[in-house]
């Protein structure tokens, strides 16, 4: 392989199942905990430099962010530097939901947020 290549999130739940791959959330913890793919590791894109890098395995590796961008450019960057096999997740965690796949929540962290604002009482 001689460049980062995207997964859809059918396949990527797929290499889950096989366990065959090694998944790398680079968004912040506040948005991990708000909903993230159970078998993600959480490696901020902020810290990715400084992060000691997990060995993969032989599996495959995966980045997932919210929509795409910010893991595309960790994916350059662990291909550059350390993985042979690494693959952005199309779509981020957008594509993820919309697929209808399996996320995990914190309750208090899903509980908070911009739109906790706009519920009701009573």
């Amino acid at each position: 392989m001689t460049a980062v290549q995207t997964v859809d999130a059918r396949t990527l739940n797929d290499w889950i199942g096989k366990d065959d791959v090694l998944l790398i959330d680079v968004r912040e913890p506040n948005e991990h905990a708000r909903a993230h793919i159970p078998a993600a590791i959480l490696m901020p894109l902020s810290g990715l430099g400084s992060a000691e890098l997990p060995d993969a395995g032989g599996k495959n590796v995966a980045v997932v962010c919210a929509s795409g961008a910010r893991s595309a450019m960790a994916a350059e960057r662990l291909f550059a530097h350390h993985y042979d096999s690494v693959y952005n997740l199309h779509g981020g965690m957008m594509g993820w939901q919309m697929a209808g796949l399996n996320v995990a929540r914190h309750e208090s962290a899903a509980s908070g947020g911009l739109f906790s604002m706009f519920r009701r009482s009573g």
